[in-house]
């Protein structure tokens, strides 16, 4: 049985002021295809659009026409949206399993490995690892008791 595709939001008041402003003027999906393309840097906007602009091949002859529109002969500051779209994604995985999609189907939705579907819903998406011992951890020192295994002489007692 095919699913149909799961209905994602995005929740504007968690997107920055500068990526929010351009969501406005641009829509959401085109937004976070010019943020996740060119996001840190300062883009020059043309006064007029034309045809080989690399914005225009970038997000489309309407898009761009918003973007010049609203823009025109400025040059705008695009934020870094890493970890906006990092947490998007992990927000839409969440979204994917409330709609009952399993991990196979979230992970393919959301462009994941399954194993990383697995983490974000487990809450270990931030990397840290809960299986493995630190190595500099300071350990507490074995205990030894004479005639034991790890004492086969029995002469830890009598030092």
């Amino acid at each position: 049985m095919i699913r149909p595709a799961p209905t994602l939001t995005i929740k504007p008041q968690a997107l920055p002021a500068a990526l929010r402003e351009l969501a406005r003027v641009l829509g959401d999906s085109d937004a976070l295809r010019l943020v996740g393309m060119h996001g840190g840097a300062r883009v020059s906007v043309p006064k007029q659009a034309r045809a080989d602009h690399p914005l225009r091949m970038a997000l489309g002859e309407e898009a761009f026409g918003k973007l010049v529109a609203e823009y025109a002969g400025e040059t705008i500051e695009l934020p870094k949206g890493d970890a906006y779209l990092r947490e998007l994604r992990h927000d839409q995985v969440r979204q994917c399993r409330e709609q009952g999609l399993t991990v196979d189907e979230t992970a393919e939705a959301v462009g994941y490995s399954r194993r990383h579907v697995i983490n974000i819903i487990g809450g270990h998406a931030d990397g840290t690892d809960t299986l493995t011992m630190d190595m500099f951890e300071e350990a507490p020192a074995p205990k030894s008791y004479a005639g034991q295994a790890n004492d086969p002489f029995g002469m830890s007692g009598s030092r």
